[in-house]
């Protein structure tokens, strides 16, 4: 692939010298900056190659760079063999990020008196990202120019998608349409705004108790929402919407308008205050309102879907015991038909058998993210993705590392578990020890009111940190109710960006638990869990919060070290394991349910 990308890069560099681009920038996203996007918007990966979920392409005439984060590192290094590209590890020492590679370009063309032109389509950049590119042409003379690149290079361009739209009953959303608006109108009195553009795709599923397919893995329908004080507008394709639910929205006051229409709508603002979010309204749209009074902020603000309802709360556990099935069986089938014959006989197979029962099983509606199986030496590749005709044979020793989940009425899953196939050196031992010690800490966590994600990130890598070891990955991000796999705000992890401040902890908040410890050429080790944010205990010291565990799958036994592990460490893997013997006892057949008490035994 890397001669044919090569090609494609050149092929680009001639449409951009067309258009008078001396630059281009490429990203990841689509007209609402989605993580996970619909085929017609991957210009970055027909381009690059690159298949990674995160990413930016820069292409000038003698040079091309593509930004990744460290959970893609090693994906891409692979990926871009071949196709002249070089790879910039974002986070990493001495790398320029994307804006300031633009910023040096421009600089060192002001100094020989040029003025360059950056082409990039104004649909596909968030407004946030525009306004410092902006800034970088103000600062030395260039210009940003609107080109959709992808329509002229892309030969054979996958076409967008629109499915059908459904409603959520008041059980699974927990609350009323009405109600939401009317907190949300309260908000918009106290940030002195008239009207709010809802750009994100999942605020606009929340905020309407809709949901869609028109992204992969993602149950969300491409729409905008606008809300004014007097009115409500829903912009969205309206073949995908059947009477009933048109009835239904009408009915508590809701427009629904042509999605094609909300350009149009917004020019015609005028005399009102705007609120929107910076990082997910595209730059296209933002200078439709130039000259109107704008509020930027971001939308978890004024869009609290990040924290769950009781009805929401409840609808995680319960379909949480009914994912955890799915692992227990699976992970039963896999250690016993790993490298016999009739069973899985590579990483791929194993992912289609997780799939076929996660998808057999009552309730769920579908993957929340493209399974990852990836055994020995892959498992160090930290978002690798099986392919049929290339995975790897398993083989009745080592770890297999899965990371899978499924989306449910109201609710999503998300479960990592490192299997060990059969034999395990030392090394895989202290290592998976360690990792199990950090996630284990932090779920364990009690804290004040008021402490952050990034407070409590430490707790994780600690024990990793003990060996000198780390991980390229944040350690948890926030899970939505039936939508994003990958919600924000809020996240464990110690680095962030002043643009991307994580609010306090609450109770109600889901996040993800997963520290892990990846040496290539060798494994990949991680544990995810799932937790629910809850009141522990308020007294005159404050309140205090901590963590249920949802997820409710066991830990590889004969992969702990005891030794390494504290006497609570033990004492909460034991109380865990008896409570998922006890849940699942008769819900297994006879081989299912002995194994499952072998490997729940206490340590």
């Amino acid at each position: 692939m890397g001669t044919e990308n090569k090609a494609r890069i050149n092929r680009l560099r001639n449409e951009m010298k067309k258009c008078g681009a001396d630059c281009c920038m490429v990203f990841t996203s689509d007209e609402h900056c989605s993580e996970y996007t619909d085929p017609h918007y991957r210009f970055r990966e027909y381009l690059s190659g690159f298949t990674g979920s995160a990413g930016t392409l820069i292409v000038t005439a003698d040079d091309a760079g593509l930004w990744t984060d460290g959970r893609y590192f090693l994906q891409a290094e692979n990926e871009l063999k071949g196709s002249g590209i070089r790879l910039f590890k974002t986070g990493e020492e001495g790398v320029l990020s994307p804006e300031r590679y633009i910023e040096e370009f421009a600089r060192k063309a002001s100094e020989t008196g040029a003025r360059i032109t950056i082409g990039t389509d104004l649909k596909l950049i968030s407004s946030l990202m525009f306004r410092r590119i902006d800034d970088i042409c103000v600062k030395y003379g260039c210009s940003v120019k609107d080109i959709d690149l992808a329509s002229i290079a892309w030969d054979e361009r996958p076409k967008e998608m629109r499915k059908p739209v459904y409603g959520l009953e008041i059980s699974v959303s927990g609350r009323d349409i009405n109600e939401k608006m009317t907190d949300l109108l309260a908000r918009l009195d106290s940030l002195k705004a008239d009207a709010v553009i809802l750009s994100d795709l999942s605020d606009v599923m929340w905020m309407f108790n809709i949901r869609g397919s028109d992204i992969p893995y993602t149950p969300v329908a491409v729409s905008y929402g606008l809300i004014e004080r007097d009115n409500a507008y829903l912009f969205i394709d309206e073949g995908c919407i059947g009477d009933d639910l048109l009835c239904e929205l009408k009915a508590r006051g809701i427009t629904v308008k042509g999605y094609d229409s909300f350009d149009g709508y917004v020019k015609k603002i005028t005399g009102r205050s705007v609120l929107y979010d910076p990082n997910t309204l595209n730059a296209h749209v933002l200078r439709l309102l130039e000259g109107k009074q704008l509020i930027s902020l971001r939308s978890h603000e004024y869009v609290p879907k990040h924290i769950k309802n009781k009805t929401e709360q409840g609808l995680f556990k319960s379909c949480h015991i009914s994912d955890g099935l799915a692992m227990i069986r699976f992970i039963y089938r896999i250690k016993k038909l790993a490298a016999m014959p009739g069973g899985p006989e590579n990483e791929y197979e194993a992912a289609m058998m997780l799939d076929e029962i996660r998808m057999n099983t009552p309730g769920c509606t579908g993957l929340s993210f493209e399974t990852i199986s990836a055994y020995a030496s892959n498992g160090a590749v930290i978002h690798y993705s099986p392919d049929a005709g290339s995975s790897m044979e398993l083989k009745r020793k080592g770890f297999l590392l899965v990371d899978s989940g499924g989306h449910y009425m109201g609710a999503t899953t998300d479960v990592t578990r490192t299997i060990a196939l059969g034999p395990l050196s030392d090394e895989m031992k202290r290592d998976y020890t360690a990792v199990l010690s950090g996630m284990l800490d932090l779920s364990d966590a009690v804290f004040l009111e008021g402490v952050r994600g990034d407070n409590l990130d430490i707790l994780a890598r600690r024990p990793i940190w003990a060996i000198y070891t780390d991980y390229r990955h944040g350690t948890g991000h926030g899970v939505g109710a039936g939508l994003c796999v990958h919600e924000g705000p809020q996240a464990f992890r110690y680095r962030y960006g002043k643009d991307n401040i994580q609010p306090p902890l609450e109770p109600g908040m889901i996040i993800s638990d997963e520290p892990g410890i990846y040496l290539t050429g060798k494994y990949g080790i991680r544990i995810e869990n799932l937790l629910l944010c809850v009141g522990k205990m308020t007294n005159e010291w404050g309140r205090f919060l901590g963590f249920d565990t949802l997820t409710m799958v066991p830990y590889e036994r004969e992969a702990i070290v005891s030794e390494l592990l504290t006497k609570r460490q033990r004492r909460i893997i034991n109380e865990y394991h008896r409570n998922i013997y006890d849940l699942y006892e008769s819900l297994l057949d006879t081989d299912e349910r002995e194994w499952l008490l072998k490997v729940t035994q206490p340590i």
